[in-house]
C-alpha cells in the first residue's frame, strides 16, 4: 500500500511540477493603488470644490469641504516582451463626503454650473459623482530588435523630452495624453533615441485654448538624440513638429473625401551640449528656435485687445531660446559652490507642448507665490465687483517661490495653497548667481538674478497697429504685484533685481532642531509708455484752470493710431464743493511708471517630536512697497489699482506623521493677515460710495474712491485682510 502511495504522490507531483513552471512563465496580474483623503477649511467659505484653486469658466473652486478619492493601478504583465498597464481613477474634483456617495443634488437642479461657491448637480454632473474613470491605458513592447528596444502605445506623461519643447503633464492628469512613442540606443548605447507622435490634448494645446472642431487627426510628432561618448561630455539634439488642421469649408466636392487646411501650425527644434570635466566643473548649454503659424479659422484668433486669452500669440512668429548654467563645486574643498546662469528666453518663442508646470528652466526663485494675481487680495477683474470677479486663491496665495516655465500656457488649476506656483518666464533675459555652502549641521545659499526683458517695447512693438489690435494675449495684465500667466503688454520697459540669503542650520539638542530662515529683496522698475508721441492726446488738451474741460485733441503715435482710443479723457466732476477731473487726465509719460521695493523675512524651526511625527512653525513677513500707475492708467482699465503700501504676514504649521502603511499623512494650517494702504497720486477728485458701489464691490457706503473709465470702482480705504486655510490628507499605497 505505502508503495503504492508513494507512486501516485510521484505522478501528481510529476504532473504539478511543470503546470506551476508553466505557470510562472505565462502572463502575472498585479493590482495596485492608492486612496487619497483631503479636508479642506478656510474662512472664504468657498465650496465648488476640493481644491483652492480652479478659475476656469464654469468650474468650481473651494476651501471648505471633506473628500476622499480612489485610484487603481493595473500590470499585466502578458509575456517578457508584452507589458500592460492602466489607470482607473474616481473624481476628486466635486466628490465631498455630503454628496452622499455621490448621489446628492444640492442644486435643486436650478445651478449646474459648479462654478463659485456651487457644487454641480450632484450625480448628474461628472464632477460630483463618485464614478470610477480610465484614465489612461499603456501597452508596452519589448520585442528585443538590436534597432529598437521599446515601443509604448497608449498614455504618457512625455517626461522623456525637455521641457522647453514638450513637457510633463500636471500630475493629476499625469496619462491624459496619449501617444506613440519609440525608444532605441546604438553605438553600445552611447546614443539613445526617442521618437513619438502625441495626440494634441484638445482643452489647452492650440490657438484659444482649443484645436478648434475636428481635433481627431491633429498631433505633435517629436524625434529626439541624445550622444554620450563618455562621462567628460554629451549633446543632444530634437525637433517637434505640431500640426492642428480642420475640414477645409471651402471644398464642396465632398465624392473624393474632404481636404484640409492648416489651423496651427509649431516647429520647434533644440540642441545641447554638456561639459564635465571634472567633480569641480560642470557646465551645460541648450539653445532652442520655434515658429509657429496660427491662422485664423475655426476660432483661431486674428487678433486680441488689451486682455486677451491664449496659450500662443496669433498670426506668424519665430524667435529663439537658451541658456548656459556653470557651476564650481567645492572650490578649494572647503564646501563652498557657485552655480552661474546666463539666459534668454525669446518674447515670441512658443512651443504648445512645452511644461506648463511642475519643471523649473530657470536657476532663479523668481517673484514669490504670495502674489499671484494683480489686485491687493489677489483678485483678478476685482474692481467690477460682483460675486463672479472675488479673489479664488485668497489673500496668501500659494506659499515659497515660483517656477518659471518657458511658455504663456502655464497650468495652476487644480491646486491647493501649499502646493508650487508656476510663472511665465517668456521675455526673460539675463542671468543669476547662486553661491552655497556647506559645512557640518550648517547649509547656506544665495542669489542675486539680474532681468530685463525682450518684451520691453512701445505699442506690442509694432507701432504701425493700434494698442487694442494686439498679436499678443496680455492674460490678466502687468500690474500689481504679481500676475503669473502674463507676460505680454502695450508699454514696457522693465528690469527686475533679485537677491536674496538663505539657510539652515541643525541645533544639536534633543534629536536635533532646525532652524531656517530667508531674507529676500526685490527691485522691479517699468516704465511703461515711455515716448511722449504715445500719450493720448495733445500737450495742454485738459485745462489745468477755468471751465478744466479737456478740448480732446487725439495725439497719433501712425497714421490713424492713437492711445486715445483706450484711454479717454476725464469729465469734470462736483463732489463736495470741490471740481476737478473724476480721474487724472494721461498727460504724462510717468503716469503708468511701475516701482516696486519688496522685502520678504521668512524664519522657521522644525522638530522631530516622535519617531513617527515631525512638526514645523514658521512666520513669513512681506513688505511691499509699490508705485503703480495712477489713476490716469487705473491698471490698464481692467484689474484693481494696487498702488500702495503692502504688508502681509503669514503664520504657518505643518505636521507629517509616518506610519507604517502610510506613504503620506500631514496637516498644514496657514494664518494670513496684513494691510494695503492705496496710493493713487493726485489730479483728480475724491468720490464717495453710493449705495449700488456699496453693494457690489462690497465698501462702506460714504468711503472714499473713485469711478474709472468704465464705471469701476477702486477704493482708498486702508485695507486690513484675514485669511484662515488648513488642509489635511492621507494618502496610502496599497
Amino acid at each position: 500500500m505505502r508503495a503504492k502511495h508513494t507512486i501516485a504522490l510521484l505522478a501528481v507531483a510529476a504532473l504539478l511540477i511543470p503546470a506551476a513552471a508553466l505557470a510562472q512563465q505565462g502572463p502575472q496580474f498585479t493590482l495596485g493603488g492608492t486612496t487619497y483623503t483631503k479636508w479642506l477649511w478656510g474662512n472664504q467659505r468657498y465650496q465648488g470644490a476640493l481644491y483652492n484653486f480652479k478659475d476656469a469658466p464654469g468650474e468650481g473652486y473651494g476651501d471648505n469641504g471633506q473628500g476622499t478619492e480612489i485610484e487603481l493601478l493595473l500590470n499585466a504583465k502578458v509575456s517578457k516582451a508584452v507589458e500592460v498597464k492602466a489607470r482607473l481613477h474616481s473624481r476628486f474634483y466635486q466628490n465631498f463626503w455630503t454628496n452622499g456617495g455621490g448621489w446628492g443634488n444640492p442644486s435643486g437642479g436650478t445651478d449646474c454650473s459648479g462654478s463659485g461657491d456651487s457644487v454641480g448637480c450632484g450625480e448628474f454632473d461628472p464632477r460630483s459623482n463618485q464614478y470610477v474613470k480610465l484614465r489612461g491605458v499603456t501597452v508596452t513592447l519589448t520585442p528585443g530588435y538590436k534597432w529598437i528596444d521599446s515601443a509604448t502605445i497608449g498614455s504618457n506623461d512625455w517626461g522623456m523630452f525637455d521641457p522647453f519643447v514638450v513637457g510633463r503633464m500636471r500630475y493629476i492628469d499625469r496619462d491624459n495624453v496619449s501617444g506613440l512613442l519609440f525608444q532605441g540606443s546604438a553605438l553600445d548605447r552611447t546614443l539613445t533615441w526617442d521618437a513619438a507622435r502625441i495626440s494634441l490634448y484638445r482643452l489647452f494645446a492650440g490657438p484659444s485654448y482649443t484645436t478648434g472642431n475636428f481635433h481627431a487627426a491633429d498631433g505633435g510628432y517629436v524625434g529626439q538624440l541624445h550622444y554620450t561618448p563618455s562621462s567628460t561630455w554629451d549633446a543632444g539634439a530634437l525637433v517637434e513638429w505640431t500640426n492642428d488642421i480642420e475640414v477645409d469649408p471651402n471644398d464642396n466636392n465632398w465624392d473624393n473625401g474632404r481636404n484640409t487646411t492648416t489651423r496651427f501650425r509649431n516647429t520647434v527644434a533644440g540642441i545641447k551640449l554638456g561639459v564635465h570635466p571634472s567633480a569641480g566643473f560642470d557646465a551645460r548649454a541648450a539653445w532652442y528656435y520655434s515658429t509657429y503659424d496660427s491662422v485664423p479659422i475655426a476660432g483661431a484668433p486674428a487678433n486680441f485687445g488689451i486682455n486677451g486669452y491664449s496659450p500662443v500669440p496669433a498670426g506668424q512668429h519665430s524667435d529663439w531660446s537658451g541658456k548656459v548654467d556653470v557651476d564650481l563645486l567645492n572650490l578649494g574643498g572647503g564646501g563652498f559652490s557657485v552655480n552661474l546662469e546666463g539666459f534668454h528666453i525669446g518674447a515670441e518663442y512658443a512651443s504648445i507642448l512645452a511644461a506648463r508646470r511642475e519643471s523649473d528652466v530657470l536657476l532663479t526663485e523668481g517673484h514669490d507665490s504670495t502674489w499671484a494675481l494683480p489686485g491687493p487680495n489677489n483678485a483678478a477683474y476685482g474692481v467690477f465687483g460682483g460675486s463672479g470677479n472675488r479673489s479664488i486663491i485668497g489673500y496668501g496665495g500659494w506659499e515659497g517661490n515660483a517656477q518659471q516655465l518657458a511658455t504663456v500656457n502655464i497650468d495652476n488649476q487644480f491646486t491647493d495653497f501649499n502646493e508650487p506656483m508656476a510663472e511665465t518666464a517668456i521675455g526673460w533675459e539675463g542671468i543669476t548667481i547662486v553661491p552655497t555652502f556647506q559645512s557640518g549641521a550648517l547649509d547656506m545659499s544665495a542669489e542675486y538674478s539680474y532681468i530685463t526683458y525682450d518684451t520691453n517695447w512701445q505699442a506690442w512693438g509694432d507701432d504701425s497697429r493700434s494698442i487694442t489690435n494686439s498679436l499678443y494675449p496680455a492674460m490678466d495684465t502687468q500690474t500689481g504685484l504679481g500676475s503669473y500667466r502674463s507676460a505680454y503688454a502695450p508699454f514696457q520697459d522693465k528690469t527686475t533685481h533679485i537677491a536674496l540669503v538663505k539657510g539652515k542650520y541643525v541645533i544639536d539638542a534633543g534629536k536635533g532642531i532646525d532652524v531656517f530662515g530667508k531674507i529676500k529683496y526685490i527691485k522691479e522698475t517699468d516704465n511703461r509708455l515711455n515716448e511722449a508721441r504715445y500719450l493720448p492726446y495733445a500737450a495742454g488738451d485738459c485745462s489745468t484752470s477755468g471751465t478744466l474741460e479737456c478740448k480732446g485733441v487725439k495725439n497719433y503715435y501712425s497714421p490713424g493710431n492713437s492711445t486715445a482710443d483706450y484711454y479717454s479723457n476725464p469729465p469734470v466732476i462736483t463732489v463736495n464743493g470741490v471740481t476737478g477731473y473724476k480721474w487724472k487726465p494721461f498727460d504724462s509719460v510717468s503716469d503708468d511708471d511701475r516701482d516696486l521695493k519688496y522685502w520678504m523675512v521668512n524664519l522657521g524651526l522644525g522638530y522631530q517630536l516622535t519617531s513617527d511625527l515631525y512638526a514645523s512653525a514658521e512666520y513669513v513677513h512681506f513688505d511691499a512697497d509699490l508705485q503703480d500707475g495712477n489713476t490716469a492708467f487705473q491698471a490698464y482699465n481692467l484689474m484693481e489699482m494696487a498702488s500702495g503700501k503692502h504688508l502681509k504676514n503669514q503664520v504657518i504649521v505643518k505636521a507629517r506623521y509616518t506610519l507604517g502603511g502610510l506613504s503620506e499623512c500631514g496637516i498644514v494650517y496657514e494664518y494670513n493677515y496684513g494691510t494695503f494702504d492705496p496710493d493713487f497720486g493726485g489730479g483728480f477728485v475724491v468720490q464717495y460710495a453710493d449705495q449700488d458701489t456699496a453693494n457690489n464691490v462690497k465698501v462702506p457706503v460714504g468711503s472714499p474712491g473713485f469711478a474709472g473709465r468704465y464705471g469701476n470702482w477702486n477704493s482708498l480705504l486702508k485695507r486690513d485682510f484675514d485669511q484662515q486655510r488648513l488642509k489635511a490628507y492621507l494618502k496610502i499605497l496599497f
